[in-house]
């Protein structure tokens, strides 16, 4: 076996640094003059991999990667900054009594058709999510929430069914992301978002590109009163060639990139025009697995996997060596991270064995990866590794929404994926993947006894508590190999010199209502 990373003191570190960088930034934009929101400040451009199927927040999926984009247009009750702490947004107070959270809302703020953000708005929104019936992907973070109701035009009470520790966190997310109740009212929020945030939809070309402008009437302002967003516009140029990424960064094409993988950003080291910040965000690869047909039904065959696989290998294949190794999605930054908790050996004899017991040599299985690099040499490599065992194994590589579809229909034995972590809480970070019935739980994992134990680790307060709970679901997908990890690459933040006044949340995922270029 294996001992995973250590942690040492780098997520307080991480904290402190995020923290300290967020407050000197904020303090510098305050003492910069201009008097309307995207005064000055011109266009960024960002290079992202990763397009958004739908803009309707209650609706995404990619977490991560899709609340950079959502962040552009919509607010949320309360945010939570670089240290974790929460702090007021369209909510400008909040206070607890008993079973009921009741917000104190801001006024004066509206939605980008003019509408006004009141109550009413909010229970309209937060009614929508707790709604499973209508399909959307973020019930289960209000599933505590038994009723919501206006109490005055600007007072929004949730009634809770039991102490709901983690339901903060969940408002500060997608979950708590206000639209325009009209929007709502059309369904219209999958390509057009109509929220309260600082830039405004000017135009989305589905592989190309997307254009946000300035909302003139954003109600947030710096500390010295001026308006936000500083900058006027904002351009997402979608580009999944990790290859083409940096070549447009590097020409000045693109001011910042949502990631890159190692061997990519590490031929920029020596531009003096780009520079990095690592925020802690790790590319977590990981294979999803069919348990409810095909060859991997066969709890061997799982284990098999996870033996075949050379996690060093391949991280050194595909990212350069500049990566981590988990047995889990979670990172050496997570407070819930268990360095007790072993990776698996890579024992390619032993996961022959497994298959010659199962009596599974010779049979077919088929490896889906997105049509994005590095991700289909990592399945390649899974693919020479799975054949050693006796296994016959393909690659079919798909454009990103194809593959999903394809695995919604849960058509597929296994698939190479991929999540940013860490997140900003541990039930964000496994619950979609794992609790049956959830919206990424593709391979049909159900466990009464992990159900529950994910479960116990929203109704308890306190992290230690929390830890051991979330330690026991750890332990509970490597024995069952529910998952099979690879390794974390290593993501910082690349982009212009002159970019600033990034914000940072404690995950490490960016904000653009405070970025401005210094020359």
């Amino acid at each position: 076996m294996t001992n995973t990373p250590k942690r040492g003191d780098r997520r307080n570190a991480r904290r402190l640094s995020l923290a300290a960088s967020t407050l000197t930034l904020a303090l510098f934009v305050a003492s910069c003059g201009g008097s309307e929101a995207g005064d000055s400040a011109g266009t960024l451009t960002v290079g992202f991999d990763n397009e958004p199927v739908t803009l309707d927040p209650a609706f995404s999926s990619a977490i991560s990667s899709d609340r950079n984009v959502l962040n552009m247009f919509y607010d949320t009750l309360v945010r939570q900054d670089a240290d974790g702490e929460f702090v007021p947004a369209l909510a400008e107070d909040w206070e607890q009594d008993g079973d009921t959270l009741r917000f104190f809302l801001r006024e004066g703020v509206t939605f980008h058709d003019g509408t006004d953000f009141d109550a009413e708005a909010a229970v309209a929104n937060l009614t929508r999510v707790m709604d499973p019936e209508n399909g959307n992907t973020k019930a289960a973070a209000l599933a505590k929430v038994e009723e919501v109701t206006a109490e005055g035009e600007h007072i929004l009470e949730l009634t809770l069914s039991e102490p709901d520790p983690i339901l903060l966190v969940n408002l500060a997310h997608e979950a708590g992301m206000m639209a325009s109740p009209s929007s709502l009212e059309a369904d219209s929020l999958d390509r057009e978002p109509v929220g309260t945030g600082p830039f405004t939809l000017s135009s989305w070309r589905s592989n190309v590109n997307l254009v946000a402008e300035a909302n003139p009437d954003y109600w947030r302002t710096d500390d010295e009163g001026e308006a936000l967003p500083r900058l006027g516009q904002v351009t997402f140029d979608f580009v999944t060639d990790p290859s083409t990424l940096r070549a447009n960064l590097s020409a000045g094409q693109v001011d910042m990139v949502r990631v890159l993988p190692p061997e990519e950003y590490l031929q920029l080291e020596e531009n003096p025009q780009v520079t990095f910040e690592d925020t802690g965000v790790r590319r977590s690869y990981y294979i999803s697995i069919n348990q409810e047909e095909g060859v991997f039904e066969n709890p061997q065959a799982r284990e098999a996997l996870s033996l075949a696989v050379d996690r060093e290998g391949i991280g050194e294949a595909a990212a350069s060596g500049e990566y981590d190794i988990s047995p889990s999605f979670a990172t050496e930054f997570d407070w819930f991270f268990d360095e007790s908790i072993q990776v698996p050996e890579h024992d390619p004899e032993r996961a022959a064995e497994l298959i010659e017991e199962a009596g599974l040599e010779g049979e077919e299985v088929s490896i889906l990866v997105r049509r994005r690099d590095p991700d289909p040499t990592i399945a390649e490599l899974v693919q020479s590794e799975l054949n050693q065992t006796g296994l016959s194994a393909s690659v079919e590589v798909l454009e990103f929404e194809s593959l999903l579809d394809q695995m919604n229909e849960g058509d597929y034995d296994a698939a190479v994926m991929v999540i940013d972590v860490p997140r900003l809480d541990p039930s964000l970070t496994f619950d979609p993947y794992l609790v049956t019935g959830a919206p990424n739980n593709w391979g049909g994992i159900s466990s009464d006894e992990l159900d529950d134990l994910l479960a116990e680790g929203t109704r308890i307060e306190g992290e230690s508590e929390r830890a051991e709970i979330y330690s026991e679901v750890q332990r509970s997908i490597g024995d069952n190999n529910d998952l099979v990890f690879l390794h974390q690459p290593t993501a910082p933040l690349i982009h212009d010199v002159d970019l600033q006044g990034l914000v940072f949340n404690v995950d490490g995922q960016w904000r653009l209502d405070e970025a401005w270029f210094e020359s």
